[in-house]
């Protein structure tokens, strides 16, 4: 009996690993999201496109909260409506995760120690 040849499992696997990894129509994150968001809450009005071509739209029919844009307002109307939609807004309703928080997670504490000696005789703190 010869040997069971793999290789074209291996094959496809690695093509999939490929496409699951693949930038070059990757969504924005989430946290990427919720800035733009603040950014908007702060401005008080919507995010502003220049014309532009190779975008839906003009680039004029965006969903800040997906981060895509579409083709008319109508569009743009019944995304609002679907449940992808609705699902990105729960998930941005998470709080925005933060690197004071990354830190805490990996252990990473700013202990604040009072100071090993009292404050020296005769010195500026003192005086003051």
């Amino acid at each position: 009996m010869g040997r069971v040849r793999n290789s074209r499992r291996r094959t496809r696997k690695n093509k999939e690993y490929k496409k699951g990894i693949d930038t070059k129509r990757r969504p924005r994150d989430v946290d990427q999201i919720q800035d733009d968001i603040a950014k908007e809450a702060e401005l008080g009005k919507k995010m502003e496109f220049e014309y532009d071509e190779d975008l839906p739209g003009l680039g004029q029919f965006y969903c800040t909260q997906c981060g895509r844009h579409f083709g008319d307002q109508s569009t743009l109307d019944i995304h609002t409506d679907s449940k992808l939609h609705k699902r990105r807004l729960r998930t941005l309703a998470i709080e925005q995760y933060t690197q004071d928080e990354a830190e805490r997670a990996a252990g990473k504490t700013k202990e604040v120690l009072p100071p090993a000696h009292g404050p020296r005789p005769g010195s500026m703190e003192e005086d003051a």
